[in-house]
C-alpha cells in the first residue's frame, strides 16, 4: 500500500525556483571580479544552509582571499539584479502545485532563505498563489540538516510529518526532511547526491513532478 499523503513540503530554491544556477552564475562573476577562479566548491557547500550557516563556510573558504563584506555586497547586488523581474520556475512545478491546490492539499514552502525574500520571489514567480504558507530559515532555531524546519511546516500544515511529503535538492535539504519522518523525494539540482545521502532510503528523481508520480501523490 502507498502511504496517505495528507500535506507537501517543498524546499524552494533550486526545487520549486530555479534559482541555484543563478546563484553560481552570480558566485563565479563576483568571483573572477576580484580575481579568485576555481572556487565552485566553496559555494557547493553552502547549498540548503541558511545565510549564517553559509556565511561561516564562505569564511572558511574565502576568508583569507578576499574581504568578505565587499565579496556579499557584491554578490548580493549581482543576484538581485538577475531575479528582480524574472525569477525562473524548475519544470513540474506549477503543475504540481495547481494539482495540489485543486485536491485542497497543504502546500507549506520550507526554505533556508528568509521568508521575506521567499516570498518575494514566489511572487515574482507566478507561484505564491498556489502556496498555503511560507516558512522561512529565519523562523527555526537550528537550519538543515537538522530536522526542526520541517517538523514545524508539518505543523503548519496541521498534520504530523509522518502524514507528509517533503520535496528537496540539497543533500542538507533531504537529510533534514528525512529525519523529521516524512515521505522524502530528492530532485538534485547542481549537484547529484551523495552515497551517504543516498544511503538513506528516500526516493530520488529526476523532477518534481516525475518524484510525486513515484510517492503516488498523483496519478499519470
Amino acid at each position: 500500500m502507498q502511504r496517505k499523503i495528507s500535506a507537501v513540503l517543498f524546499d524552494m530554491d533550486g526545487l520549486l525556483l530555479d534559482t541555484e544556477q543563478v546563484v553560481l552564475d552570480c558566485f563565479r562573476q563576483t568571483c573572477a571580479g576580484l580575481g579568485l577562479s576555481d572556487m565552485d566548491h566553496v559555494l557547493y557547500q553552502c547549498i540548503g544552509l541558511r545565510r549564517a550557516d553559509s556565511r561561516l563556510v564562505l569564511e572558511r573558504g574565502l576568508g583569507h582571499l578576499v574581504d568578505l563584506a565587499e565579496f556579499d555586497t557584491s554578490w548580493e547586488r549581482r543576484i538581485e539584479s538577475r531575479l528582480a523581474d524574472n525569477v525562473p520556475v524548475k519544470p513540474g512545478a506549477e503543475k504540481l502545485l495547481q494539482q495540489l491546490q485543486a485536491r485542497d492539499i497543504p502546500r507549506v514552502v520550507a526554505t533556508s532563505t528568509t521568508s521575506v525574500v521567499a516570498i518575494e520571489n514566489l511572487k515574482t514567480a507566478g507561484l505564491y498563489p498556489l502556496i498555503t504558507t511560507v516558512l522561512g530559515g529565519e523562523q527555526v532555531e537550528n537550519g538543515k540538516p537538522d530536522p526542526e524546519i520541517y517538523l514545524k511546516a508539518a505543523a503548519l500544515a496541521g498534520y504530523e510529518p509522518g502524514d507528509c511529503a517533503a520535496f528537496e535538492d540539497s543533500d542538507p535539504g533531504t537529510l533534514s526532511a528525512v529525519r523529521s519522518g516524512a515521505l522524502t523525494v530528492q530532485v538534485p539540482d547542481l549537484r547529484a547526491p551523495s552515497a551517504q545521502t543516498l544511503a538513506l532510503g528516500h526516493v530520488v528523481a529526476d523532477d518534481l513532478y516525475a518524484g510525486a508520480l513515484r510517492i503516488g501523490l498523483i496519478s499519470a
